[in-house]
């Protein structure tokens, strides 16, 4: 076991699919807003479009849905996934869960700042983490994408710049997404856990757990 407690001292979180489950409901309500998408640039039909995507994506067990929109040729693809988590009505999937809530007010106590780094704008995650039960001032830094992206680095860029004298192994990045959430900010130094992983990732070196829960025995 990799043991962050000795290392770690700051936290910082996704949202959208990382503070609460994954499910085949919003995985579906994901893909219809893709299969729009994608007829829309193409110029095919619906039901082409969704076959385009599933011979790619293969139910979860092939490409990532980002790469499955890269090699179909849609421009910012990872860019499209969110915007289907923002567009698309998730409210009935997003339910307090006071384990959730006390896992989070438990480090928040331990390790003092826990921050939100999420690629939805900060409405958008003001009204999620209120239908999770979550309240904004948990959370030391909430950024969003107002200002700053991922993808291109500059959230963490950002996110490491509000503690200045700790070193980017001494922060911790917990989401679902292997490029976002681990591969880019590993670049940087960051340490990564991956949580809601279906499916394990021989290739990669960090946790990858079934829930966020689980991450109670690397960091209390």
């Amino acid at each position: 076991m990799i043991y962050y407690k000795n290392v770690i001292k700051i936290i910082g979180f996704d949202l959208d699919q990382t503070l609460y489950p994954k499910s085949p409901e919003v995985n579906e309500l994901i893909q219809i807003y893709l299969y729009k998408k994608i007829s829309e640039i193409k110029k095919v039909s619906l039901l082409k479009a969704k076959k385009l995507f599933g011979d790619l994506y293969k139910n979860g067990r092939g490409l990532s849905g980002s790469q499955s929109l890269k090699v179909l040729g849609i421009p910012a693809a990872q860019n499209k996934i969110q915007e289907a988590l923002e567009k698309a009505d998730l409210s009935k999937f997003l339910v307090k869960d006071k384990k959730v809530i006390n896992l989070l007010e438990k480090l928040k106590n331990k390790y003092k700042n826990i921050d939100l780094i999420t690629g939805s704008n900060f409405k958008n995650a003001k009204d999620k983490l209120e239908k999770l039960g979550l309240k904004e001032k948990i959370f030391s830094h909430i950024i969003s994408k107002d200002n700053f992206s991922k993808s291109d680095q500059s959230a963490y860029k950002f996110w490491l710049s509000q503690y200045p004298n700790k070193k980017p192994n001494e922060f911790l990045y917990i989401g679902d997404q292997l490029m976002s959430d681990y591969l880019i900010p590993k670049e940087m130094g960051i340490e990564s856990i991956l949580v809601n992983v279906d499916e394990k990732i021989k290739s990669i070196n960090c946790p990858q757990l079934t829930s966020l829960l689980d991450i109670k025995k690397y960091l209390l």
